[in-house]
């Protein structure tokens, strides 16, 4: 028997057991609605050009961030981490990134994007818009100037409200916007971020400008007419 026939009857021999041992699937798995919802939020979140300036995340494989996702469903403090609570909401601090929940229980905010918030239009004349997304329970737009200042302010529902940032190396601290408890931070790639709750949605605002300016700006967001 030459090698050729050799190798052909010991997989036919072999193939029907190695068969046998595999797992049998009987029910496909169905990830819940809210699973989803996330997951097409991280895909358009990755494909916006500021996720790649200011996210190491956007560095590494789809598959790892997918991981990271998937434990912040489940039980974020099975990981050491360094838990935070503002007024309203959580921050879950682990060794690279953290995870942002909302703390606020009130059913009567809006369960949707029903009002459009944005910086005041004097600050922004001479920026240009690069990027804007609005869906049921969010909405981000991009500016960028010509001297590249680039200013990403993202609207939230509360009940919604469930993200992954940049902490890696980062030391987060508390300052007041408008009589608003907010988090700021600067991320391992120079830009300034502010996060708070405007008492109907979840806002944040990042940026390569200072952080004074950045407060400064943050304090003109008020509700579009």
């Amino acid at each position: 028997m030459n090698e050729s026939n050799y190798k052909r009857a010991i997989f036919d021999a072999l193939t029907p057991e190695y068969d046998d041992m595999l797992p049998q699937v009987e029910n496909e798995h169905t990830f819940s609605k809210g699973f989803e919802k996330r997951m097409d939020k991280l895909v358009k979140r990755r494909s916006k050009p500021y996720y790649m300036m200011i996210n190491t995340a956007a560095k590494r494989a789809a598959c790892i961030i997918g991981i990271i996702l998937i434990a912040s469903f489940t039980t974020v403090m099975s990981v050491a981490s360094f838990r935070e609570a503002f007024k309203s909401f959580i921050v879950n601090t682990f060794e690279k990134y953290s995870v942002v929940r909302s703390n606020d229980e009130d059913s009567s905010v809006p369960e949707t994007i029903k009002d459009i918030y944005g910086i005041s239009q004097e600050l922004i004349k001479d920026y240009s818009v690069t990027y804007e997304e609005k869906d049921d329970v969010s909405y981000n737009i991009t500016y960028k100037s010509s001297n590249n200042r680039i200013i990403d302010f993202s609207q939230f529902t509360k009940n919604e409200f469930d993200i992954a940032i940049n902490t890696e190396n980062a030391k987060t601290i508390t300052v007041e916007i408008n009589g608003y408890e907010a988090m700021f931070y600067t991320d391992n790639h120079n830009y300034n971020h502010l996060i708070w709750d405007n008492g109907d949605y979840m806002i944040k605002i990042s940026s390569n400008i200072g952080k004074d300016e950045l407060i400064s700006m943050a304090e003109t967001v008020q509700k579009v007419e």
